[in-house]
């Protein structure tokens, strides 16, 4: 599995949508005049969720942007702003796509530890 990204959530990412870096779009198979890409998700339980990363229209910057599903998952998941998702992706294999959810517990010598929630 290789990491896309990670990202501490924002308020904005709990409730409306998450925003993606535009350096993972290489990792969908977009509908080209959707602009859109729909995907599943696996979580820590095995759990399957049905995502769309979507981009604007203007190809100068994308923007992408998860939202179908998204909104589901984080009050399903109860994440909540300053929690933070790590998205995986199987390369090698069949690629599928992960999820893990994280919580900030405490600090330790100045760095934060988290822990899947």
């Amino acid at each position: 599995m290789k990491q896309l990204f990670s990202k501490v959530l924002s308020p904005t990412d709990i409730e409306h949508r998450l925003a993606v870096p535009s350096e993972i779009l290489w990792a969908f198979e977009f509908d080209q005049a959707r602009r859109c890409a729909d995907f599943e998700v696996k979580d820590k339980h095995g759990q399957t969720w049905e995502f769309r990363c979507s981009t604007r229209k203007k190809d100068f910057h994308p923007k992408p942007v998860v939202s179908k599903g998204w909104r589901k998952f984080v009050k399903d998941k109860g994440l909540q702003a300053g929690d933070k998702v790590v998205f995986y992706k199987d390369v090698e294999g069949d690629s599928s796509y992960r999820i893990i959810t994280m919580k900030k517990v405490f600090k330790l010598f100045g760095e934060e530890v988290w822990l899947p929630s």
